[in-house]
């Protein structure tokens, strides 16, 4: 599948670059095509997936929100617990449902990189993406 990485957020998108980015906004012209960009964070930090990979739960039961039909996707960022320190730290992480993007959490070096989306929209995959600041894209999927 075709990656394509926003120049101005960072934001990924499979398949084709869209005419704007749902995170900041830029235009197509600020996608470049890298098919890579996961593959590249992995030859950057050799052992680094213990603690770059999400690890994603799906709840089906949503627990903040249990008078409307949705599904916790809780998310962290490694097996072991990626450090949240100014130098190495997670500044965001995106959710998609089937490959498309639904939201991002952007986070601050004071804060454990975990997350819990609550989500309306359902699908067959759920994918996070994370960044680092020091190794890049990481991302992880599972069923839902």
């Amino acid at each position: 599948m075709s990656v394509f990485i926003c120049g101005v957020c960072g934001y990924v998108e499979f398949g084709s670059a869209p005419e704007k980015c749902p995170v900041c906004f830029a235009s197509r012209d600020k996608f470049k095509q890298n098919d890579r960009v996961f593959i590249e964070s992995e030859e950057k930090a050799k052992e680094g997936a213990v603690k770059h990979v999400p690890v994603i739960t799906i709840n089906k039961q949503c627990g903040l929100i249990p008078e409307q039909a949705c599904v916790d996707a809780v998310i962290r960022v490694g097996k072991t617990l990626h450090p949240a320190e100014e130098a190495h730290h997670i500044s965001w992480i995106d959710c998609y449902v089937d490959d498309l993007y639904v939201a991002r959490a952007m986070l601050t070096p004071g804060v454990n990189p975990a997350v819990i989306f609550h989500l309306k929209k359902t699908g067959a995959k759920f994918r996070a993406v994370e960044f680092c600041n020091l190794h890049g894209h990481w991302q992880a999927e599972t069923a839902m």
